[in-house]
């Protein structure tokens, strides 16, 4: 009889509240799917053990960082991310079907998201894959905008079988020798961007000066700091994992949006299931077929799920059908009517 699928965690993490990563957040988010999670610490002296040591699920593996390899491409993230798999492997590798997910420490799951999450690693460990690609809401500099063009990743590999070869590369950003890779639909919430604004220049000062060497790190800081400057972002009104509540609200931001009044959407209710027009946070929704169905009040503000050459010569929406990066797969329907909605002014409960 075939053992059930087992899912664990692991990452790496150094310096958490001198960079004031949401690790915290993180790790609580994946301890609501994994058994167990293996944290690769770094040397620290800014009271990131002892709070790590409070978190539930936590096996913490202390490390000291070769600092040496400061400035080789990242490949100091790759080795301490691999030093927390290989601990988990030599542990529970040798269960059948167990997973490793990886998340890194400004990254959050969400709780709405955890069936979909354990479905998506019966299916792929069912199928022969041994890794698992996650799409990602990259939120830029407020928690209700997503970053969308190419230098912003639209999937990664985030979950690995256990027994595998699979390794760690890189900058810690992507995973080698795996021989197919299941595509789920679930999102990862990356808030690395969000935070105070000096310790994020801080935190991507250490990190340019972890992948590049001391003598270009002027000039790859100033490229970082023009593409940030030109990031172009979507607006997107979502419910946040509960998990961020008290760190959006501490950041002066609302965790809960208001309903708006009324809302037209020009589309097929169809095309979607009832917990997603459940979603919908308006005290009012009205489905029509077309524009002319809708009164001339609420023309401007209606949401047009297909819209033609004439809604797009007029710039009636800006939501594009994905990300611009290469990589990037068309939204899913979910999304892209939530993206639709938030244009408007209308989110999601």
């Amino acid at each position: 009889m075939k053992q059930m699928t087992k899912i664990y965690g692991f990452s790496f993490l150094k310096d958490g509240v001198r960079y004031d990563y949401p690790f915290v957040q993180a790790f609580n988010s994946l301890a609501g799917v994994a058994e167990e999670i293996y944290i690769a610490l770094g040397q620290n002296d800014d009271g990131t053990k002892a709070i790590l040591e409070k978190l539930p699920k936590i096996k913490i593996i202390d490390t000291v960082w070769d600092m040496s390899r400061m400035g080789q491409g990242g490949i100091i993230f790759s080795e301490q991310t691999n030093i927390a798999l290989e601990k988990l492997r030599a542990d529970h590798g040798e269960e059948e079907s167990a997973w490793g997910i990886y998340l890194q420490s400004d990254e959050v799951l969400h709780e709405d998201s955890f069936d979909q999450l354990r479905e998506d690693i019966k299916k792929a460990d069912a199928t022969g894959c041994d890794a698992i690609s996650f799409r990602y809401f990259h939120f830029w500099q407020n928690h209700y905008s997503i970053a969308i063009n190419k230098r912003w990743y639209p999937v990664e590999i985030r979950a690995v079988k256990l027994n595998s070869k699979i390794q760690n590369h890189g900058d810690a950003q992507g995973f080698s020798g795996f021989t197919k890779v299941y595509d789920s639909d679930v999102y990862i919430h990356h808030y690395g961007h969000v935070r105070d604004e000096e310790k994020r220049k801080e935190k991507q000062k250490f990190l340019i000066q972890s992948i590049r060497t001391s003598e270009k790190f002027q000039k790859y800081f100033k490229r970082e700091q023009k593409a940030f400057s030109e990031t172009k972002t979507l607006p997107i009104l979502l419910n946040h994992p509960k998990v961020m509540r008290e760190r959006i609200e501490k950041m002066g931001e609302s965790f809960f949006i208001p309903p708006a009044k009324k809302v037209y959407i020009i589309g097929n209710k169809e095309q979607f299931c009832e917990r997603t027009i459940k979603k919908i946070n308006a005290e009012e929704v009205v489905w029509a077929k077309d524009l002319s169905e809708v009164p001339k009040q609420y023309k401007k503000e209606a949401v047009i799920l297909e819209p033609g050459f004439l809604d797009r010569l007029l710039k009636r929406t800006i939501v594009p059908d994905s990300m611009e990066s290469k990589l990037a797969r068309k939204w899913d329907r979910d999304t892209f009517l939530l993206l639709k909605l938030s244009e408007k002014g209308v989110s999601f409960k």
